[in-house]
């Protein structure tokens, strides 16, 4: 009987070491590709996250840039005019949405510093637009408030930053 043992534990060893080579290379035939071929969708998915954070940088930029160019004319009529009064408000209101909702985008590791500019510049621009509607509140609009604030000099930074995001996507 321990004759029957000794064999059976010899061919058993033998057939598991044979086993266990078939497997390991059956394995690393199949682990590996997939290994690869995950390690590249993830590079991919990263540059597909970047192109789309750019893409809606470029689109917020856009539109403060439509914001910058719409606002002298209708701050100026403000002072005289209730509709243009009422128009000035939506228009500081709605960019204030655009803030927060740009705000609150992830960008990619390889753009977060940018992006924290962004953010930092987005609250000094908040700030501005808060302080013109408390004086569009209180009455005390003129045509020199909008240069006195300094809400279109914050804006001009924005195109700089753009630049810098694109180069480094690129």
């Amino acid at each position: 009987m321990l004759l029957e043992e000794s064999v059976f534990n010899k061919y058993f060893v033998l057939l598991t070491n044979e086993w266990g080579k078939r497997m390991k290379k059956l394995l690393s035939m199949l682990v590996l590709p997939m290994v690869i071929f995950l390690t590249g969708c993830s590079a991919i998915e990263e540059v597909s996250d970047s192109l789309n954070y750019v893409t809606e940088a470029t689109d917020y930029i856009d539109d403060l840039n439509q914001f910058a160019d719409e606002l002298p004319a209708v701050a100026e009529a403000a002072v005289t005019d209730l509709n243009s009064k009422i128009q000035l408000e939506e228009l500081l209101t709605e960019m204030q949405s655009e803030i927060e909702g740009f705000n609150v985008l992830e960008a990619p590791a390889m753009l977060d510093d940018i992006h924290n500019q962004v953010v930092e510049h987005n609250k000094e621009l908040t700030s501005k637009i808060e302080l013109y509607l408390e004086k569009i509140e209180t009455g005390t609009l003129s045509t020199e408030l909008l240069s006195e604030i300094g809400l279109l000099e914050e804006i001009a930074v924005y195109n700089d930053l753009l630049t810098e995001m694109k180069k480094l996507s690129e």
